[in-house]
């Protein structure tokens, strides 16, 4: 299509000339608008063409005319410079755009014309679809890759949009679109298949329509274009000439092969017979095979591959028989990956549909050199392309084809060749790739070999030393160099030659032995000589570690040798027997116990001898080594194989399991741990196969009575895990002495090194049987749960807190059930559990789900009986919590935990006392002795009070109206005074205080309905009945939180964690003064009673807690105002004035200015005791004037304290000792 250059430069040289000869420009014709141009019939058609335009473009004459040479083209670069009106004039510009030599025009131009295309309708692109061809021509081969991607997005929206329009114009299209296919540019040549796929489901069809443009425009690319042809016209540097060409060679040589691969089954196919005459026949086509490019060379081979293939190509093929040959071998060693399998497969074909294939080769200079190099160099680091073919390649040497080379000499020098790529160093190292495929060809070449010698009726004596050669040099030897070398590919060597030996095992095992008497003669050798091999290397002295690992390998594979060949690529010539046996073939990795069938036969009878030598070798060699390590991984991996009486027996001379067993437990006194694990494991299998009174005695009387820990351990390990724990006499063992004491010393160990081996080995003792029972004697488990409860007795500082916490709390249950363990200990790890939870809290060491698990354990042991509280016990609780409160380090959130644990121990330990008063009794009784402190006594609490009020009269912040004494108190016992009180009071809080979830007050009815029975009501636990006791508790409690509100805001300096502690006792009262509680109301009712009573100014100031009762929490900030008033009317009408003033010095902080008048109830009184008046006054003046602004009726205020002044001082004039006041 390249061609199309000179039609235009033509073109452009004829105009110079003829304005040369006409001295000056050419008269232009006059400018239209767009450029258009009256329409003309003439042009019409010269535009249109004929429905086969006709493709121009140079002739191979000296000449230089113009001759059609591919019917169905038009010049591409022979433009059209006029348009039909037809065509708009949008359009006309984007055609105009194309023929423009900048890459980045052309690109935005193909853009427009997508979108134009898109936007338009099939009637109105049937004007620019004659012309699309010669655009798509010239475009599709662009140098410019994102022109060519482009150009092929345009077609495909056009054939899709268009269809059957296109129809006249495919024969035009068609030989581009396929060559396009294969644009080197990747996305280019994507576009091109999808589009192609997608408009034709036939494509043998298509391609047969369009054969003969297909054949010429390929042929014409391939003989007669060059670099300088393609580029005319165009501006190109030489590099962009040359990678225009190569991508023109290339796509056009594939395009070739399509279309042969396509129409391989059409009936007529003299149109391609033609073209690929005159192409082979052409001189310039089989340059293409010496190509430096490789692509270009991987396309012709392939091409020819693909001729080749055709049966009905062959007479097309056969003049040029001679060169193909000469050709094709000439680069059988090519490396490079693209060639090389294109290469060997016109080879294989050539061997394969000419009988006198080697006839115009010289076999010795022209093959054989290069046969050699290409294997000894492990076919050029391009074994995955070549070795495929090898088996098939030396199927078809014959004495004939060696032209006079003795065939045996051949095949000697064919497998040195193979073996050095195998077992010779390389540099870099192959990839595993290359080497299984190269190891598979290698075995393939020498099973093939080996068969046809063995299948050869006529065998002569020579023939079967040949065989023995290659059983020698090509298998033995090799092994014999791979299981001393460091060669990390010797598994591949080693497996196959397992499965070529486990070929002619079955083969003699299946057939007469006279059809396989070399295999016979072929396994003896082997047999003896790996025998030969193995033991006296291992007799050795110093042994290389390496070699005692490959020949460990080399058994192991030979041990699951399989003598199919599942995964080979080729399929040998079989006897009707081996038919027969290849449908059983079962994998290779399976197990040669189920079917044994399918494994060779010499695993039970030379193997099993072998590996008996080997065990006993090593066996030898671990007694008097000093490291016998080493030697027993190798034992055990050789005993893994065999595990039949007979094998065992065989490894000593006594030929008893006894003598076995005594071996290999005397090694356990000087073995590391890993190999100790090996030989345990060893001597259960071997006890095992004895009956079952001498291997449970052998294991009481001998195995339990080793000293070393580690072994002890082991054995330990074994009798507690399935299936020996089900045993009687293992149960037995267990308890014994020497086991209970082998236990204790573990669970004492776990504690200090929390080694995670142990540790499981103490859960594998807590195993339940069905009955319930557990694998341990009650005395066992009586040290096992003491050891692992001790570090929970000391601060968290290391992981094993958390081990031994999450150990007892998982066998909990099980101690405690059943007898398991004796009552006073488990009652001992109850209380270890309660004072956790009380005490620890979440840290570095201890995890928020181990300390839930361990508060969970101790009330799971409460809730279901397993420990019952009786009085010795609930005093121990109690004293506890005594011991924890004294500890002054207690923070506010540890109380509310501490709490929560005591609120929970008593619902537990009382939820299963089914008469409601016996229950009720005895949470009295719980919650008496818990709370019950020396800490908080009467006394204590009344001292505090007095205190309190002290501090408060010398502050002058009030005046109380009643004596009191003891207000001497130490400041070191009001923290813990007020630490206790809030433990308590939060305990109680939990026990009674309703808890009001919004979430689940949110909820509509469907989603209560919802509700699954995992979730639990936080209120269905809350006591329902108080007793006085515990009314008097929280009245006591209240008490000291209104002492310690005083205390804290008459002391200016308070640490954090004091002023924390106060602020959380008195928050926690608010919180309960605002609970919607029955038990609030009552509270309230005494609060006001003991008020009343007029003895305490505590109680007086108690009743401001009131502000936060249901009654007035809605009215916010006026709260205070409504309690007063409510209060004031209470109190005076009761004639409780005394009370009124104590408790209004209180309030008077939290009341708003103004809020107190003369019109108040207890200025409608007239109280005998001055000291009423005096601070009711007192507080009227401190409520109205602290403001800046005073109001007109603050006279009357001022008015009546003169008044009462006045009479004060009169009276005193009179009575001298009137203000004498003791309090």
């Amino acid at each position: 299509m390249q061609c199309f250059i000179a039609f235009a430069n033509y073109g452009h040289i004829a105009s110079l000339l003829q304005r040369v000869r006409m001295g000056g420009k050419t008269k232009q014709t006059p400018r239209t608008k767009n450029n258009a141009k009256p329409s003309s019939s003439s042009r019409s058609a010269e535009l249109l063409g004929t429905t086969t335009p006709v493709f121009v473009g140079f002739s191979a004459q000296a000449d230089g005319n113009l001759v059609p040479f591919a019917p169905g083209f038009a010049s591409a670069e022979q433009m059209p410079e006029t348009f039909d009106v037809n065509i708009s004039p949008q359009t006309q510009i984007i055609l105009r755009k194309l023929t423009k030599k900048d890459p980045m025009t052309k690109k935005k131009a193909l853009q427009e014309l997508h979108e134009l295309i898109t936007e338009s309708d099939v009637d109105s692109l049937k004007n620019i679809l004659p012309l699309w061809p010669k655009f798509y021509h010239n475009l599709a081969s662009d140098i410019e890759h994102a022109v060519r991607e482009q150009t092929q997005l345009v077609l495909q929206l056009l054939m899709s949009k268009c269809k059957r329009a296109m129809a006249p114009y495919l024969k035009q299209l068609v030989p581009v679109w396929l060559a396009s296919r294969f644009d080197n540019y990747a996305p280019a040549a994507s576009i091109a298949s999808n589009s192609f796929r997608e408009t034709f489901a036939r494509t043998c069809e298509v391609c047969l329509h369009c054969q003969a443009e297909i054949i010429e425009y390929t042929t014409r690319n391939l003989t007669f274009h060059t670099p300088a042809t393609l580029s005319m016209g165009k501006n190109l540097k030489p590099e962009e000439s040359e990678a225009k060409y190569h991508r023109v060679v290339i796509s056009s040589l594939k395009e070739l092969s399509f279309f042969i691969e396509q129409t391989a089954q059409a009936e007529d196919l003299e149109q391609l017979k033609q073209g690929l005459a005159t192409l082979l026949a052409h001189p310039k086509f089989w340059t293409f095979a010496k190509s430096k490019q490789t692509a270009i060379k991987a396309a012709w081979f392939e091409c020819i591959y693909h001729i080749l293939q055709s049966a009905k190509l062959e007479p097309v093929v056969t003049p040029q028989k001679a060169q193909l040959i000469t050709t094709s071998f000439q680069f059988i060693d090519d490396a490079d990956p693209l060639v090389a399998p294109h290469v060997w497969g016109c080879v294989l074909l050539l061997q394969s549909n000419y009988e006198d294939w080697y006839a115009p080769l010289n076999i010795r200079k022209a093959l054989l050199p290069k046969l050699s190099t290409l294997l000894s160099n492990a076919f050029n680091r391009n074994a995955q392309a070549i070795c495929p073919n090898l088996l098939p390649f030396l199927s078809k040497i014959t004495s004939d084809s060696l032209q006079g080379l003795d065939i045996y000499e051949f095949y000697q020098r064919f497998f040195d060749n193979l073996k050095t790529a195998i077992v010779g160093p390389h540099d870099p190292p192959l990839s595993k790739a290359d080497t299984s495929i190269i190891h598979s060809a290698y075995f393939e070449c020498l099973r093939f070999m080996l068969q046809q010698i063995n299948n050869d009726a006529e065998r002569t004596e020579a023939m079967q030393q040949f065989a023995f050669g290659l059983l020698e040099q090509q298998l033995l030897q090799p092994v014999g160099q791979l299981l001393l070398s460091e060669n990390t590919h010797a598994k591949y060597f080693f497996q196959h030659t397992s499965a070529l030996v486990a070929f002619w095992d079955r083969q003699c095992n299946s057939e007469s032995k006279s059809s396989c008497a070399l295999y016979v003669k072929l396994l003896n050798v082997f047999w003896t000589r790996i025998f030969e091999m193995v033991t006296q290397d291992l007799a050795a002295e110093d042994i290389n570690e390496q070699w005692l690992s490959h020949v460990l390998l080399l058994v192991q594979d030979l041990h699951v040798a399989n003598p199919s060949l599942e995964t080979q690529s080729v399929k040998f010539l079989e006897t009707d027997n081996e038919k027969a046996e290849a449908t059983e073939q079962c994998s290779q990795h399976s197990t040669p116990t189920k079917k044994g069938d399918c494994y060779a036969a010499f695993i039970q009878k030379e193997l099993k001898q072998l590996v008996v030598k080997l065990v006993r070798i090593c066996l030898d060699k671990a007694i008097s080594s000093t490291n016998s390590g080493r030697y027993i991984h190798q034992v055990r991996t050789l005993t893994k194989m065999f595990t039949d009486i007979e094998f065992y027996k065989s490894l000593t001379e006594q030929g008893e399991l006894s003598a076995t067993l005594d071996k290999f437990v005397a090694l356990l006194g000087q073995l590391n741990v890993d190999a100790c694990e090996s030989v345990v494991e060893i001597v259960f299998e071997i006890l095992a196969l004895l009956e079952s009174s001498q291997r449970f005695d052998y294991i009481a009387q001998k195995l339990l009575k080793l000293q070393q820990h580690t072994v002890q351990n082991m054995l330990l390990h074994r009798l507690l895990s399935y299936p020996l724990c089900t045993e009687p006499a293992v149960r037995q063992m267990l308890a014994s002495p020497e086991t209970c004491g082998i236990i204790s010393r573990i669970a004492e160990e776990v504690v200090v090194d929390n080694n995670r081996d142990k540790l499981n080995l103490l859960h594998k003792c807590f195993f339940q049987t069905d009955t319930g029972d557990i694998l341990i004697n009650a005395g066992t488990v009586d040290k096992i749960v003491l050891a692992m409860c001790a570090p929970l007795e000391q601060p968290p500082s290391s992981d094993m807190v958390e081990v031994c916490g999450s150990f007892i709390a998982q066998i909990m249950p099980v101690i405690c059930s059943q007898a398991n363990s004796s009552l006073p200990v488990r009652q001992q790890v109850f209380l270890r559990l309660f004072k956790f939870s009380l005490e620890q809290r979440v840290g570095d060491y201890l995890s928020e789900d181990t300390l839930w698990e361990i508060t969970t354990c101790w009330q799971d042991a409460l809730s279901s009986k397993d420990i019952e509280i009786d009085d010795s016990l609930l005093k121990d609780c109690a004293g506890i919590v005594e011991e924890l409160t004294h500890n002054a380090e207690l923070s506010a959130s540890s109380l509310e935990s501490m709490a929560e644990a005591m609120a929970i121990f008593v619902i537990c330990s009382t939820e299963n006392i089914e008469d409601e008063s016996q229950r009720s009794a005895r949470i009295d009784e719980s919650i008496a002795a818990l709370l019950s402190s020396t800490l908080k006594t009467a006394e204590s609490v009344l001292q505090f009070e007095h205190h309190c009020v002290y501090l408060e009269a010398l502050q002058e912040s009030i005046s109380a109206g009643v004596a009191f004494d003891k207000a001497d108190l130490d400041e070191a016992k009001i923290l813990p005074l007020v630490r206790r009180a809030a433990l308590n009071f939060t305990t109680i809080c939990k026990l009674v205080c309703r808890v009001d979830n919004p979430q689940l007050a949110n909820q509509s009815n469907e989603a209560e309905d919802e509700l699954t029975e995992d979730y639990c009501d936080p209120n269905a636990n809350l006591l329902k009945q108080w007793s006085e006791s515990l009314i008097l508790e929280i009245l006591q409690c209240i008490n000291v939180a209104s002492a310690a509100d005083t205390w804290i805001e008459v002391r200016s300096h308070l640490d954090d964690a004091s002023e924390e502690l106060v602020l959380c006792l008195s928050e926690q009262v608010r919180s309960f003064m605002g609970n919607s509680s029955e038990l609030v109301n009552i509270i309230k009712e005494r609060l006001i009673q003991a008020a009343l009573q007029q003895d305490s100014v505590m109680s007086c100031r108690q009743l401001g807690y009131l502000i936060h009762y249901s009654q007035y929490v809605p009215f916010e900030e006026s709260a205070t105002i409504l309690l007063h008033e409510d209060l004031a009317e209470l109190l005076v009408s009761k004639g409780a004035l005394k009370a009124y003033v104590m408790t209004l010095q209180h309030l008077l902080p939290k009341l708003s200015q103004k809020a107190l008048n003369l019109n108040g109830a207890i200025m409608r009184t007239e109280p005998d005791d001055m000291w009423v008046k005096a601070a009711v006054f007192r507080c009227l003046v401190l409520n109205n004037f602290q403001s800046d602004v005073n109001e007109q009726t603050d006279r009357n205020i001022i008015a009546s304290a003169l008044q009462f002044l006045t009479r004060v001082n009169e009276q005193q004039n009179t009575q001298k000792d009137l203000l004498h006041y003791n309090v």
